[in-house]
């Protein structure tokens, strides 16, 4: 699949992204495993990181499509959508908690298949 950067290319890693967030939201050890082909350890380590940024309580999603891809603070924008040297796209996307800002940034790959993206998680940092 051509990874060039285009806005309907990075509308579909933001919907992708973004539905995996919602999965994140509802702490889903098994919809992780079930619906991202995620291990059940990394499910696990998932959730504990989760719990290390965030209460039990906060929903989490991601900055709206129309804010998205807008810089901020910094000049970055809250979802980060880049070509990699090995193919696939890079995706940073900072996650909120009841819809403001936090400190954890959800590290994100997509990957080209048959003209579809498949979404492979990275890892939650600062």
């Amino acid at each position: 699949m051509d990874m060039r950067m285009t806005d309907s290319l990075r509308q579909q890693a933001y919907a992708q992204a973004a539905a995996f967030v919602h999965t994140l939201d509802r702490r889903d050890r098994l919809a992780l495993q079930r619906d991202w082909a995620l291990s059940p350890g990394v499910a696990d380590e998932i959730i504990e990181m989760l719990d290390s940024y965030f209460a039990a309580n906060q929903a989490l999603s991601l900055a709206p499509l129309a804010e998205a891809f807008v810089p901020g603070k910094g000049g970055r924008p809250a979802v980060d959508v880049y070509a990699t040297d090995c193919g696939p796209l890079g995706l940073e996307c900072m996650l909120l908690a009841d819809g403001k800002p936090g400190e954890a940034v959800l590290h994100l790959e997509m990957s080209g298949d048959d003209g579809a993206l498949r979404l492979h998680y990275q890892y939650i940092g600062s």
